[in-house]
């Protein structure tokens, strides 16, 4: 790969990568429906449309990056990329249920289309599509089963964290060590499904397991936080700017206002977060923004980001793998890029 940057040689690669195996993977999360025979409930239509939605695909895309880096064919890693795409949109689809969101990327969100009592079926539908594709990796039995326990391990995990998310709605003025717990199970579990559950499914070491783990981890609290950045700083394609605080989201900015705020402040930015959604104003967003400004939250979550950056790649350093390096150094970039001008 001959490039002027690492980056630049990161991005050629990653499209690559997409441009050879996305298809692919694509196809199998429509197999699937068809492969399970599902009749004319509407369970089929309704993921089509979801799928429709778009998105990066980086959940379908990151096992099959890390089978690159280890020489393997990244063939090898399509079902799984599949298996963790379906199981990333499942956890849209509900997520979208419980916080109200109306539209994604433009498009209506499955339950206001199609009601909430449906949209619940769907999504508890892509956690079994998704099990049946990871039953599709081109590996021995007991490395499907290895598979299939790491899925369900780290499914838990991730519903567990959107549990955690609503308690620490109820907790008052959460911690920032609270925030961190949540983060790490419902947005950081699916990054090591993909990245350590990939090396598993391969066959490697525990040791290039558990750094794989770290630095997944790492990378989907950095993913998380750039995520909670871009809906008040950015464009995060939902339905109007500060999204997360009309919805009564605990980002990270939140929190760390709350922890730093006067009683008084923090008394009105819990009214504020605890309000029913519809009756945000643009006003209460922009002087929510203008707190965080004054408290320092904004600078705090960049500081966040990079130190979270920095551990991703010192994990994968330590497995002294220079593709794997090369690899977080570019994924961990991309992630940023959104808020390039904030960090």
């Amino acid at each position: 790969m001959s490039a002027s940057t690492p980056k630049q040689a990161f991005l050629e690669h990653l499209e690559g990568i997409r441009k050879r195996y996305l298809p692919e993977v694509l196809f199998l999360l429509d197999d699937v429906l068809r492969e399970a025979e599902l009749g004319a409930s509407g369970l089929a239509e309704m993921c089509r449309y979801h799928f429709r939605t778009g998105g990066k695909r980086l959940r379908a895309l990151l096992p099959l990056l890390v089978a690159d880096c280890l020489g393997e064919d990244p063939a090898r890693a399509v079902p799984m990329g599949a298996a963790c795409e379906m199981l990333h949109n499942a956890t849209l689809v509900h997520d979208d249920v419980q916080d109200g969101d109306e539209a994604r990327r433009g498009q209506e969100t499955v339950w206001h289309r199609f009601g909430v009592a449906r949209a619940i079926n769907l999504g508890d539908a892509m956690f079994y599509f998704a099990l049946l594709l990871a039953q599709r990796a081109p590996v021995a039995v007991e490395r499907r089963e290895a598979l299939a326990r790491r899925m369900l391990a780290e499914t838990l995990k991730v519903i567990d964290g959107q549990e955690q998310e609503f308690a620490l709605r109820a907790s008052g003025r959460p911690s920032l060590t609270r925030y961190f717990d949540m983060v790490e199970a419902k947005t950081a579990r699916l990054f090591v499904l993909g990245m350590a559950g990939s090396a598993e499914m391969l066959g490697r070491e525990a040791g290039m397991l558990e750094g794989l783990a770290e630095a997944a981890r790492q990378l989907g609290i950095l993913f998380q936080i750039q995520d909670d950045v871009l809906d008040l700083y950015g464009d995060k394609g939902r339905d109007q700017r500060g999204s997360d605080i009309a919805e009564g989201k605990r980002s990270i900015l939140a929190v760390h206002a709350l922890e730093n705020a006067s009683a008084e402040d923090a008394r009105w930015l819990l009214e504020v977060l605890d309000k029913d959604r519809a009756a945000t104003s643009a006003g209460d967003v922009d002087r929510v923004a203008g707190l965080f400004d004054r408290l320092g939250s904004l600078p705090f979550a960049v500081r966040e980001m990079h130190d979270r950056r920095r551990a991703a790649l010192a994990a994968v350093g330590a497995l002294e793998q220079p593709r794997l390096s090369a690899m977080m150094q570019g994924i961990s970039e991309t992630v940023l890029e959104p808020i390039r001008d904030l960090v």
